[in-house]
């Protein structure tokens, strides 16, 4: 369970209180298109696949000596376990444009950062 923030209009006033709310079922659909920020376990919040982005979310890129910045690129990054260890990073990619990320059986996680949704193509 995980708590939720219900409001209710008492004589004109929102009163905020905490409500416990069940979780996501375990058997639930995985998430397509995956959104582009976020970290994702895979088997229980995405399914493995070929997924591709249009690339950065930025509305704006910020280039220093026809680079650009990191904040102005698309990042994903594949691990081996199911934190955000980056001694456990199988694959990383970093685009303002269009990329691919190969999902597959054998990666426990998937995070990606300032990127437009990934679409599963296979």
């Amino acid at each position: 369970m995980r708590p939720r923030c219900l409001r209710h209009a008492v004589a004109g006033l929102v009163v905020c209180t905490t409500a416990m709310v069940p979780a996501p079922q375990a058997g639930a659909d995985p998430l397509n298109p995956i959104p582009g920020n976020g970290f994702f376990i895979v088997g229980r919040d995405i399914a493995p696949g070929l997924y591709r982005t249009d690339g950065s979310a930025s509305i704006f890129g910020v280039w220093i000596n026809d680079v650009p910045t990191q904040d102005s690129m698309c990042l994903w990054f594949t691990y081996s376990t199911p934190d955000t260890n980056k001694d456990n990073v199988v694959a990383t990619n970093m685009s303002v444009g269009p990329m691919y990320a190969t999902i597959n059986a054998t990666v426990m996680a998937f995070e990606s950062r300032n990127c437009e949704p990934w679409i599963r193509t296979t």
